[in-house]
């Protein structure tokens, strides 16, 4: 966007468009960045996502900046097609703005400021298909409507940038607050949200957390909740009971280990224990378990991996877990989890 703008500027005040354009990075590092010419004023610049999984990547950000010659040299921005507007509280600009971050903008101020000379500046920036593409992306769930946020703190793109995800994560958790929620749902996926739903009926509100459970577990705290409900698969949240709070299998595996350290403190024999070690699979050493009589491990784990969360989030608020198995049925809950859904059912709310 910041290059878009400053060469429609350039374009207006010098009468021809330039082939490419030098922006300084907030980090401090220089980009030549090609520009492509639309009607006058109008020019189009490629994003270019790196090696991030971004829906974005490849789409045209489409900018014109309109020239008025009042002696103010402010700038605003307008959203044109496929870019968002803020609808919701709790994110960095207040609702009806444009939803242009704070640093795009900044940017913007910093490299037309040359070329003000006492004319104010509306940036319009537009993106083809842009309603389509932010359907992909965290929008929806910001209440960003209309198409996509124009990001960045950098001014470049992280490669596989983690965290992006958590900003949004955060993101979203901060708006749930200041909507005034003090008790919130956390699952993996959408197949924690169903299985759930399926046995207690509609919560909400719910987050997504992939794997940055630990994650928003400390930013909940921080920013003063109550209380947060856990529910999932519990291949998964297993992890939690060995207080491994990002459950990606790259950062920690555990999970049999952890097994294995339970039913030895429940007295299994060694042969049991070596049996469990050696599954692949959590509904595989589920079997194991249940064959020699212990099935209750289950409430064992979801009630050390509430108290490893509550730990996590040092013990500034509750939390309740909830163990489904991999047909959906429920495993185990921990003494904190009937509080939890109380708080979270939408009858309550």
């Amino acid at each position: 966007m910041t290059a878009g703008a400053l060469a429609s500027v350039i374009w207006q005040i010098s009468g021809s468009c330039p082939e490419r354009v030098t922006v300084e990075t907030p980090i401090g590092k220089q980009l030549n960045i090609d520009i492509i010419p639309g009607d006058y004023g109008t020019c189009t610049v490629i994003k270019d996502g790196g090696d991030d999984p971004d829906a974005t990547n490849g789409c045209e950000i489409i900018t014109k900046a309109e020239l008025v010659y009042d002696g103010k040299e402010t700038i605003s921005f307008i959203a044109g097609g496929g870019v968002g507007r803020i609808t919701e509280p709790g994110l960095k600009l207040p609702p009806g703005e444009p939803a242009i971050n704070p640093v795009p903008r900044q940017m913007v101020r910093e490299h037309l400021k040359p070329y003000l000379n006492g004319c104010s500046v509306k940036i319009i920036v537009s993106v083809p298909n842009g309603e389509e593409i932010a359907k992909k992306t965290f929008n929806p769930r910001l209440g960003i409507q209309g198409g996509i946020s124009i990001l960045g703190t950098t001014g470049i793109v992280r490669p596989m940038s983690e965290d992006a995800v958590k900003d949004s994560l955060q993101l979203e958790l901060s708006q749930i607050y200041e909507k005034g929620s003090r008790y919130v749902v956390f699952v993996t996926g959408n197949q924690g949200q169903k299985m759930l739903e399926r046995h207690f009926g509609k919560l909400e509100p719910v987050i997504m957390t992939g794997n940055h459970i630990g994650f928003l577990i400390e930013r909940a705290a921080n920013l003063g909740f109550s209380g947060i409900l856990i529910g999932g698969q519990y291949g998964k949240l297993l992890k939690l009971a060995g207080g491994i709070m990002n459950t990606h299998s790259h950062v920690a595996d555990g999970k049999m280990e952890i097994l294995c350290t339970h039913a030895a403190l429940m007295g299994a024999p060694t042969e049991v224990i070596r049996e469990l070690y050696a599954c692949k699979t959590v509904k595989q050493a589920d079997r194991i378990l249940t064959d020699h009589g212990l099935g209750r491990i289950w409430e064992r784990l979801v009630q050390k991996a509430e108290e490893k969360t509550v730990l996590c989030g040092r013990s500034q608020l509750k939390t309740g877990i909830v163990f489904f198995d991999s047909s959906g049925s429920i495993k185990a809950i921990s003494s904190g989890g009937k509080e939890m859904i109380r708080e979270v059912t939408t009858e309550n709310v």
